[in-house]
């Protein structure tokens, strides 16, 4: 695992220039608007370039080139999980309900191909 992650740090720099912009500026207004409603922790230009961070961060996991639309929904997802829980309780219940489609995951067909890859390799013990 270290040399997985050295080599991530090292020689891996994606490029997040493809991600869809109008999911973030949309996302962007609707989580300002709704904080700003509740009452509770206001979302800003920060916390979206913390997003893109995690995009990037999660592209690297991948060693891929180019962050893809999986990276950005795991960032968003991960972002919403925290942000969500800084909320007041009215607040938070109220934005977990509105952002409910961003917080659940797709089907994830990495564990599906991990299972078979494990499988291929007891077969060729």
């Amino acid at each position: 695992v270290r040399k997985y992650i050295m080599y991530a740090k090292s020689h891996v720099r994606p490029n997040v220039g493809q991600v869809d912009e109008n999911k973030l500026s949309q996302l962007y207004a609707d989580l300002r608007k709704e904080s700003q409603l509740g009452g509770g922790v206001t979302m800003s230009v920060r916390h979206i370039e913390s997003i893109i961070r995690l995009t990037e961060a999660h592209a690297k996991l991948h060693l891929r080139e180019y962050a893809r639309e999986d990276d950005m929904n795991a960032a968003i997802r991960l972002f919403l999980a925290c942000f969500v829980n800084t909320q007041k309780y009215q607040a938070k219940r109220a934005m977990m309900d509105k952002f409910a489609r961003y917080l659940v995951k797709d089907a994830d067909h990495e564990q599906l191909l991990l299972h078979l890859l494990r499988s291929l390799v007891k077969q060729q013990q």
